[in-house]
């Protein structure tokens, strides 16, 4: 996966609002026991893009970074790559 192909130079502000404000919840269905591990799979995706994406990451609080990041692997961000040039 490639880091930050979100950027201010592709993407208005006003998605920042957007995604940030639905990580809560997400979070909170990733914690769910109802939750299928279909729908796990895909909310942890969606936190791996997130993270991935400096201009969405960094509007979201430490706690939420920490959070996102315990449904991860410890070394995920070993399978970001930059942009080629």
């Amino acid at each position: 996966m490639f880091k930050n192909t979100i950027t201010s130079e592709n993407t208005p502000d006003s998605h920042k609002a957007v995604i940030v404000s639905q990580v809560g919840g997400q979070l909170a269905e990733a914690a769910n026991e109802d939750t299928s591990a279909e729908q796990l799979q895909i909310l942890k995706d969606h936190f791996l893009w997130l993270l991935a994406n400096d201009f969405y990451k960094d509007e979201c609080s430490a706690e939420q970074v920490s959070d996102m990041e315990s449904y991860l692997p410890a070394d995920y961000a070993n399978g970001y790559e930059d942009l080629p040039e």
